[in-house]
């Protein structure tokens, strides 16, 4: 089943459900439009003078980055509400040239604080290794770093709130309201971002790590955290989300967008050398479905393409292949080893693998006007899977 309005699948991993034929995501997403923003605005701001009037810390916020188009409009944001925010990224390894360009820069235009952590290279990969033979999923370690390492950070240093940009359960399908103010906790860390897995579900399927390399791959322990009272806040909650049109705005301050071959949008996770290649394909494997329909989705709920287009659109953009023999070759995965995991673990999905690392673009796509509007022209990475980077000089 498939939402008549943005075309959703019902197979979305985060959950959702179908009122006469309309996804629970539309309903929640129609919300957006009979909210007073000025007045939730009003509220954030309260509630963030309570929480900071507690702080004992220099810094009043973590705000967790990447380098993504919606990591800059989030820091403007913060800075706009006259907060000092110390910056957390995590290395996971996975950026391009363009990835880290658009970290540094963020990093250097706003001029904070920063904090990056590289983990342990050889215990990642093994992890990854690990968590591709099990679930089909090579972001799995990636994100158990990314949504404890800043919760790590700010219960070590006393700062008493984390802020991230939007709540994708909400965004996406409509799992809770926006006036539900939903934050984060070890439960929706473990359920929306790990899909109920934890660290240990790897170390017990062949995953050969040291115990003390996969500390910050595990949730601070629940009792101090509860001492210390550390709140993670979604700014979509407070504010009226409309991603594609903020992240368009964010090349005022340096961000690049990247040309992608499996969706028209440039901004979102520009500079990752595995979200539109591997993540992508066993995305297709695991749900039924690609980034595009989410895309897709996004942009018919905003009103920049009807559901005619945005089905078109699909058509186009699903069957594009990709090429993935750069991440194997990056985990010292042999030619042999290579073949065995498409045959065995991708046989479904083989016809969308290229053996072609350049892959054309589809720039000849005509893509509807309200939509195209709001589209940059973006670069191509030279160097995928860039271990370290310095500088911003693309």
């Amino acid at each position: 089943m498939r939402c008549k309005k943005c075309n959703y699948p019902e197979n979305h991993p985060f959950g959702i459900y179908f009122k006469n034929g309309i996804c629970s995501g539309c309903y929640t997403h129609e919300e957006k439009y009979s909210f007073d923003w000025d007045l939730r605005k009003i509220f954030l701001q309260e509630k963030l003078k309570i929480l900071l009037n507690r702080s004992k810390s220099h810094y009043d916020c973590v705000i967790p980055i990447s380098g993504d188009a919606e990591d800059y409009h989030t820091v403007h944001e913060v800075l706009r509400l006259d907060l000092n925010p110390l910056i957390v990224s995590v290395n996971d390894y996975f950026m391009n040239d363009i990835g880290w360009h658009n970290l540094h820069n963020l990093i250097t235009y706003f001029d904070l604080d920063s904090f990056i952590f590289n983990p342990e290279i050889s215990a990642y990969k093994e992890l990854v290794r690990t968590s591709m033979r099990k679930y089909n999923h090579a972001l799995w370690p990636s994100l158990a770093l990314k949504s404890s390492f800043p919760v790590h950070v700010a219960n070590q240093k006393k700062i008493p709130l984390i802020i991230y940009g939007q709540n994708q359960p909400t965004e996406q399908v409509g799992k809770f309201s926006h006036l539900d103010e939903v934050e984060l906790t070890a439960w929706s860390r473990a359920e929306h971002d790990l899909f109920g897995c934890e660290i240990e579900d790897l170390l017990g399927s062949g995953g050969h790590v040291d115990p003390q390399d996969h500390q910050y791959y595990q949730y601070p322990n629940i009792k101090k955290l509860g001492k210390s009272k550390l709140v993670g806040m979604y700014l979509s909650n407070y504010f009226p989300w409309d991603p594609f049109s903020q992240n368009a705005e964010v090349s005022d301050f340096g961000f690049i967008p990247q040309n992608q071959t499996a969706t028209f949008d440039p901004y979102e996770r520009a500079g990752s050398s595995i979200y539109y290649t591997f993540h992508d394909l066993t995305k297709y494997l695991r749900c039924g479905y690609r980034k595009i329909n989410d895309h897709v989705a996004r942009e018919i709920r905003h009103s920049r393409i009807t559901t005619k287009e945005g089905k078109k659109l699909i058509s186009l953009y699903e069957p594009q292949p990709v090429y993935i023999k750069d991440l194997f070759k990056w985990l010292g995965v042999s030619n042999s080893g290579y073949e065995w995991f498409v045959t065995q673990k991708l046989k479904s999905v083989k016809h969308l693998i290229s053996e072609e690392k350049n892959i054309s673009n589809l720039n000849k796509i005509n893509l509807p006007p309200r939509l195209d509007s709001k589209i940059q022209k973006g670069k191509d990475s030279t160097q995928e899977y860039a271990t370290y980077m310095k500088g911003i000089s693309l």
